[in-house]
């Protein structure tokens, strides 16, 4: 059963940026990455699962600290799709600055970090809430 996501046909209609679909889907996590977005990141879409996540919340664009990119395309605060480096380490990322991107943490896949900013309407908030309620062996969330 589908609990969040928007179709991401349908554009970001407050700048005209196409975002990611993030679905909860039994025991995992499914970003789906716009097309025209696979073809600019030269990366298809994720399927997580929920025992591989370790932490997901909501951080501002400037605050993801995007140092090089290493793959993909980046037009600033317009749009940023593909591989770069933080220093955390490696991050990939489908955003623009126009609002506050989902930001999941990872253990045993490509990108420990993965930054999404989802279609307007949606609260990273409420998903990434949902996301840590639902990680095997997190206990309870307040």
């Amino acid at each position: 059963m589908i609990e969040r996501g928007n179709s991401r046909t349908h554009p970001d209609r407050s700048k005209g940026v196409r975002v990611a679909e993030v679905k909860i889907q039994g025991d995992s996590v499914s970003i789906d990455i716009a097309l025209i977005d696979r073809l600019l990141g030269f990366h298809g879409s994720f399927h997580i699962p929920l025992e591989h996540v370790t932490n997901a919340y909501v951080s501002g664009f400037e605050d993801l600290e995007l140092q090089y990119k290493l793959e993909g395309t980046n037009l600033g605060f317009y749009k940023s799709v593909g591989v770069f480096a933080n220093p955390q380490g490696l991050i990939f990322v489908d955003a623009s600055g126009a609002r506050d991107c989902l930001v999941i943490e990872m253990r045993g896949e490509r990108f420990p970090r993965i930054a999404v900013q989802l279609p307007e309407g949606e609260d990273p908030n409420a998903i990434a809430h949902t996301i840590m309620q639902r990680i095997p062996d997190s206990g309870p969330v307040e």
